[in-house]
């Protein structure tokens, strides 16, 4: 009796491709749910569903995009890392959500973005606003981020200045200026896509997040998506990731002109975040090549902070504040040096080529996290991925139609037989 022949490496990887078509929508759907981590100041989970469905995603297809090879590589340079500093198991968790972003990134670029709106303005808009809701409750019962207190003093809330009581919401992702770049991301979409009750309701709610990234990158992102028809601004808004994959020079440059008492004012008016990007920016100076490794800044943060002469810029209490470098590139350039930063640029240039060419229909989207990052650390976050998706998405969109125009042009040349 002979046995079956063995199926060919091809036949294996087609059936496993047809498989995850047809789990797509499921992953989608976990991807989606990622988007909300948390009801004010009770944590909920749901944004492992996305890291897992990307995983899961990346394993069924064994494929991966050559443009995300630099991010890619960013991951492999963060295990690298961690070996060399012989971190636990926690850091390498940490780490695997990096990985289920770019599966995310990989299963939005292969939707047409008009979709992902379509999702988010049917479904995902529901969960939020039920999320602000819940929120809203907690804080009438007394929980919830009325302030901040800082050195004594209440900061924070909307309009203090003026007497005006408005909570800062922590929004779905339990943090203000991640919830506000998640919804300020989909507030665009829905907007670029012609969902405008979506997307005003999605503008008034990272509003009340009241976080500074956020709040300006709207500003601007606003004024690009009106004007992004004329290809000087197409150009102009390139200048901002570039100011964003700089910032680990900008703030040694910083570091070095300022005199002392401008250095403290500017970390003053900063809520801190000046401190904290000269402590990481420090990481990466003292360890070029592996960082710190990958999340390992609290282990880290105390040493540098009480044993390094950094008390001279700011107060025991600020330890608590440090879970972030408050910016995208200097917390990669801490945590995973030279090498991963340079990797982790290169990815954010590409995408904002590509964002910013054509009729940069998502440019605007684009635009809007690249400022928002310059105030947040989300190499892990959903929103930057989902983001890096619609470029791609859109990106291999146009190139389909492209591709059709020269056909269709070819035959009237030469018509077939």
């Amino acid at each position: 009796m002979t046995s079956a022949p063995e199926p060919s490496t091809g036949n294996r990887i087609n059936r496993t491709r047809n498989m995850a078509v047809r789990v797509g929508p499921i992953l989608l759907t976990m991807a989606m749910l990622g988007a909300v981590r948390s009801v004010g100041t009770f944590p909920i989970y749901l944004g492992y569903l996305s890291a897992l469905a990307g995983i899961c995603w990346l394993v069924l297809t064994m494929r991966i995009s050559r443009f995300l090879l630099p991010s890619y590589l960013l991951f492999a340079w963060g295990i690298v890392s961690l070996v060399y500093h012989g971190l636990g198991p926690i850091s390498y968790i940490q780490l695997c959500m990096v990985l289920g972003g770019l599966g995310v990134a990989e299963i939005v670029a292969r939707i047409n973005p008009a979709v992902i709106a379509d999702v988010v303005s049917r479904r995902l808009i529901w969960l939020i606003v039920l999320v602000v809701i819940g929120e809203t409750l907690l804080i009438a019962a007394g929980f919830g981020e009325r302030s901040r207190e800082l050195q004594g003093e209440l900061t924070g809330g909307l309009l203090p200045d003026l007497g005006i009581q408005v909570p800062r919401y922590l929004g779905p992702m339990g943090g203000s200026g991640f919830s506000g770049a998640l919804t300020g991301a989909l507030a665009l979409l829905c907007l670029t896509e012609g969902r405008k009750r979506a997307a005003w309701t999605l503008f008034f709610i990272t509003i009340l997040m009241v976080s500074r990234g956020p709040l300006l990158g709207l500003i601007l992102a606003g004024m690009f998506h009106m004007l992004r028809g004329w290809k000087i601004f197409r150009r102009l808004a390139l200048i901002m990731p570039l100011i964003t994959v700089s910032s680990p020079i900008l703030v040694y440059w910083l570091q070095n002109v300022l005199t002392t008492e401008q250095i403290l004012f500017l970390i003053e008016v900063s809520t801190r975040r000046f401190l904290h990007f000269m402590t990481f920016l420090q990481w990466g100076l003292d360890n070029p090549i592996f960082g710190i490794g990958y999340s390992n800044w609290q282990s880290v943060y105390s040493e540098y902070f009480f044993e390094r002469d950094f008390q001279q810029w700011g107060h025991r209490t600020n330890l608590a504040l440090i879970k972030e470098a408050h910016n995208f590139m200097l917390d990669i350039f801490g945590e995973m040096g030279v090498v991963g930063w340079l990797l982790a640029s290169l990815q954010m240039m590409m995408t904002a080529v590509s964002a910013f060419s054509r009729d940069a229909r998502y440019g605007s989207v684009f635009l809007f996290i690249s400022i928002s990052y310059l105030f947040l650390s989300g190499l892990s976050n959903w929103t930057y991925w989902l983001v890096t998706g619609l470029v791609m998405g859109y990106a291999r969109l146009s190139r389909a139609a492209d591709a059709e125009r020269r056909e269709a042009a070819a035959n009237l040349r030469d018509p077939p037989a």
